[in-house]
């Protein structure tokens, strides 16, 4: 009996219609792009990766009808990014992570909308037990959604191998054991009080049952945002004229690579007080291509002598590199004059004297 009476507050019937959730998706929206703009912009996390937008998808999802539960985490992002200034889906390969952040938050919403129920009456009493079921969903939705974003990462930016793979995801143990305490708090501290509040008689209307066919376009929409993070948009490289995030220091670099006979092309993120050279070292130590370089004290600067088998002078062929198709009058280790959208060149070409 306590439990149907718990289910009946927590899910009695919708009078107010569509005009009550769209208040009340307006709420949510505002909530979770205020928290995240105030948190990131104004960095006033009490520690890395502390986040909002986790716990507010969660409450959206058992309040709100299916269909504007999922709006729920997109607005608060896109809001919020562009509060932030942050470019949304263009810019950089960092930039470009928003479309496995925003899918990320869409699936951590669709398993929400999926066990409303379950998880409504998990959380309805105040009781050791339940708190452990509210930490516990937290550190659940922050592992699904670090280890997409990490794919993400890899995808993006690194060498699609097993070890780079594993680099990532140890790399982000750190920040995801940030999370999930972000995650813990958020749940126990605000998610727990809220449903248990409602549970024990205070009546917010919403949907008790969500029909199927409510559900359906909330899984396409999802499947749709997962299937867009591997389109091969989110892997061409931007042009310089697109909208740049002007107060960042990553440089998005379009590196290729061209032998006698064959070709590698790459993309990495440049930082400040990168060079040309610095760029092939990396390239070429990511790609397992062997280097071979001379400084020239006379000229102060190094020149390169080999990239793969190739060698200077094989055939009156030599190393020349281009940036933007244009050929640099300084060395490959003076040349700083790195921005988004490059694309530097390495060719082994004849040189006629």
């Amino acid at each position: 009996m306590k439990t149907k009476n718990m289910l009946k507050n927590i899910g009695v019937k919708n009078d107010k219609g569509i005009f009550y959730n769209i208040v009340l998706l307006m709420a949510f929206v505002g909530v979770g792009t205020i928290a995240r703009t105030l948190l990131v912009g104004w960095n006033l996390q009490p520690f890395p990766n502390f986040e909002m937008i986790m716990v507010i998808t969660f409450l959206a999802a058992i309040f709100l009808r299916s269909t504007m539960a999922i709006l729920v985490p997109l607005l608060s992002m896109i809001f919020s990014d562009l509060l932030l200034g942050n470019s949304i889906f263009v810019g950089n390969q960092m930039n470009r992570i928003v479309l496995f952040t925003y899918s990320g938050f869409a699936m951590i919403a669709l398993v929400n909308i999926f066990n409303r129920n379950k998880f409504g009456k998990g959380l309805g009493e105040l009781k050791v037990r339940n708190i452990g079921m509210a930490a516990g969903l937290g550190i659940g939705f922050v592992l699904i959604y670090d280890i997409w974003t990490n794919i993400g990462w890899w995808y993006l930016i690194y060498p699609h191998t097993a070890n780079s793979l594993a680099a990532v995801f140890t790399a982000g143990i750190p920040f995801m054991i940030y999370h999930m305490l972000s995650g813990v708090f958020t749940f126990t501290a605000i998610a727990l009080p809220i449903v248990a509040y409602v549970s024990m008689g205070h009546k917010i209307e919403m949907p008790l049952k969500i029909r199927n066919v409510h559900k359906i376009p909330v899984a396409i929409l999802v499947l749709c945002l997962v299937a867009l993070s591997f389109t091969g948009t989110a892997m061409q490289m931007p042009e310089k004229s697109e909208v740049w995030l002007e107060n960042s220091d990553e440089t998005s670099v379009k590196v290729v690579i061209m032998g006698d006979g064959w070709k590698v092309q790459d993309n990495v993120i440049a930082y400040d007080g990168d060079t040309v050279f610095s760029i092939l070292e990396e390239i070429t130590q990511r790609n397992d291509i062997l280097l071979g370089y001379t400084y020239y004290e006379q000229f102060d600067s190094v020149l390169i002598d080999y990239i793969s088998n190739d060698l200077n002078g094989k055939d009156n062929m030599y190393w020349q590199y281009y940036v933007n198709g244009n050929i640099p009058i300084v060395g490959c280790d003076k040349y700083g004059d790195i921005s988004n959208g490059d694309c530097i060149e390495w060719r082994f070409e004849v040189v006629l004297y």
